[in-house]
């Protein structure tokens, strides 16, 4: 096995609801050259996968992972690696009665103040995840990641560390180290195995702000554009 990094949660030009101005190629390209291992692109209820994506990763020493921000019952949910029912699935009823396959189901920034985000729903649920994720977004003075940290420990589950990148520069501040063999498999494996760590330091107020401020117009323009 070996120790990669990764980033499990990010978002490209390729996503049907956000506007983002670079490309899968581009984030690939970036990720690369800050020497991660793995990339799972995330999109908003679309898998954005090729095999043309995933060689394109390779040659740059990057395991490209399937997966999808899924909203389920309209709260955000990670799935990386999903099948195609997997993909489309509307509630968590749903999602448990699939299992889960050859997936790995993380909650993403579950109690940042959005109306995405899981809250309650984080622990009605519990048993559906392998990981809880400890999000990039945040600062020394206001840092939603706290909660999430002990709901992992209560679990006793893995945290794992995103970019949740939605706008460049990328900042290479939080992200995974996985215990693995690089491939897809492996990484799934790694996740619902608990051999990831994340690693993560606060951005500044003023990056976090605009950060903050950049997610709000896209969240606006989602409920504008159901």
């Amino acid at each position: 096995m070996r120790r990669l990094k990764a980033d499990l949660h990010s978002h490209s030009a390729d996503d049907p609801y956000d506007r983002i101005a670079y490309s899968t190629e581009m984030l690939i390209d970036t990720v690369a050259g800050l020497g991660y291992d793995v990339l799972a692109v995330t999109c908003h209820d679309a898998v954005v996968y090729s095999k043309q994506l995933a060689d394109y990763a390779a040659r740059r020493g990057v395991v490209f992972v399937p997966g999808i921000e899924r909203r389920i019952e309209g709260k955000h949910v990670l799935i990386l690696n999903p099948d195609e029912e997997q993909a489309k699935v509307r509630t968590f009823a749903e999602l448990r009665a699939l299992g889960k396959r050859r997936a790995a189901v993380i909650a993403p920034h579950p109690f940042y103040p959005t109306p995405r985000s899981l809250w309650k729903h984080l622990a009605r649920n519990i048993d559906l995840f392998d990981a809880i994720e400890y999000c990039s977004l945040y600062s020394w003075g206001l840092n939603p990641n706290r909660l999430a940290l002990r709901a992992a420990r209560k679990a006793g589950l893995p945290m794992v560390g995103t970019s949740d990148v939605h706008q460049m520069p990328y900042c290479d501040t939080t992200f995974t180290w996985l215990e693995c063999e690089p491939t897809v498999e492996g990484v799934v494996e790694a996740i619902r195995a608990g051999r990831a760590w994340y690693a993560s330091r606060p951005r500044s107020t003023c990056y976090a702000a605009w950060a903050a401020l950049n997610a709000a117009r896209g969240m606006i323009h989602n409920v504008a554009n159901p």
